[in-house]
Formats: structure tokens, C-alpha cells, sequence
């Protein structure tokens, strides 16, 4: 895997992740914990998140072929997952996160670091997709584990930054962290056009003459 390929590994990664506009949201769902207490569910879900993107990297070409799915269909399908959430987050609307029903349920819960933080607010279905894509499309060894490693890498920064949400969402306020959603947004739309692109082309390859 070349440099540049990494970079836009780690750019689609981060903005799915979305760690910094994602901070009030686990601001809200721990506002009435103490600061020990909201540390203990940002390190928890940060593990969630590196054990779930992990397995993905590592398994999920198998469950492709147990389903009969190619790259190029994971590729072309990847795509409009990811253009779906980056639409939503561009005008920052909450569709991509959590319906208001699982949130409403996450503040009854005992644990909130795996549901709804991990999955599906941080290493949701478009997450997935994306390392998932990754990994099918660079197969060898050498790749994956550099996917492996920004996936931990990622996952620590969600951790430290969910760790440290309360003051920093009062730092960043409602439109500091809706224009960092709107930037990820607007860099997801680009790569899921690449994604998509790629992946129909190379399934009708009559359209890239």
C-alpha cells in the first residue's frame, strides 16, 4: 500500500469515526456521570471500537465469501453507505448516529460503552464498511496490519478525546462541533464518490471506456 492510499485510508477512517463531532454526543448520554465514571466508559468503548474494526479487518473477507461478495459489490455498495452518512452529516443531521428511541434506551442502560457509543455512533455500518473495503481491496498481510494500526491508533483518539468530552464540548460549543461534522461530512461525500465509482466501473466495464 502506497502512501497516499494509507492517507486516504486514515482521511475516510477519521471522518466515518468523527471523533471530534461525536464528543457531544457522548457528553449527553455521560452528563450525569462523574469524571471517573466517564472516563471508564471512553476507555471501555474506545476497546469496543478497536476489537470491533479489528475483527472486521481480519474476518470479514470471509464472511464475504461465505455470502458470494466481491470487492467491487462491497466497493459499489461501500460507497452509497458512506455518501448516505456523509450527506447527513454535511447538514448535520442526526439520522447517522442514533435513533431517538436508542438513545432514550442507552440512558437506562448499565453500560453504555459498546451500545450505543461503540456501535453504531463511533464503528457503525458505514465504519465497517470502510475498513472493510480497505482490507479487501489491499488483501496482503502488510496491509491490513497497517489498516490494524490506524484503526488502534483511531480508536485511542476517540478514547482520549470521549475521556476529556465535557470540557471540550463546552470549549468547541453546538456550532464548533456542527461545523467539524460538516467538514467530515463534505470529505466522506468525496471519498464515497471514489469508492462508488470504482467499485461500478470495474463491475460494468463498458461504462469506464
Amino acid at each position: 500500500m502506497t502512501e497516499p492510499e494509507l492517507m486516504a485510508i486514515v482521511a475516510a477512517l477519521f471522518s466515518m469515526m468523527n471523533p471530534i463531532g461525536n464528543v457531544g454526543i457522548f457528553a449527553g448520554l455521560t452528563a450525569d456521570y462523574s469524571s471517573r465514571e466517564t472516563r471508564k466508559v471512553a476507555i471501555r468503548s474506545a476497546i469496543a471500537c478497536v476489537i470491533i474494526l479489528l475483527i472486521v479487518v481480519w474476518t470479514g473477507g470471509l464472511l464475504l465469501k461465505f455470502f458470494g461478495i466481491n470487492v467491487n459489490e462491497l466497493r459499489a455498495a461501500g460507497g452509497i453507505i458512506v455518501l448516505m452518512i456523509g450527506l447527513h452529516m454535511l447538514f448535520n443531521k442526526a439520522e447517522h448516529k442514533t435513533s431517538h428511541g436508542e438513545t432514550e434506551d442507552a440512558k437506562e442502560r448499565a453500560s453504555i460503552a459498546i451500545v450505543p457509543i461503540a456501535i453504531p455512533i463511533v464503528a457503525g455500518p458505514g465504519t465497517m464498511a470502510t475498513a472493510l473495503v480497505g482490507a479487501e481491496r489491499y488483501p496482503d498481510i502488510m496491509a491490513k496490519v497497517e489498516i490494524s494500526v490506524v484503526v488502534v491508533l483511531l480508536s485511542a483518539l476517540v478514547g482520549l478525546l470521549f475521556a476529556f468530552s465535557k470540557p471540550l464540548s463546552t470549549r468547541l460549543g453546538e456550532s464548533g462541533m456542527a461545523v467539524v461534522t460538516r467538514i467530515m461530512g463534505m470529505v466522506l461525500v468525496a471519498l464515497s464518490v471514489g469508492m462508488l465509482t470504482s467499485g461500478i466501473s470495474a463491475l460494468i466495464p463498458a461504462l469506464s471506456k
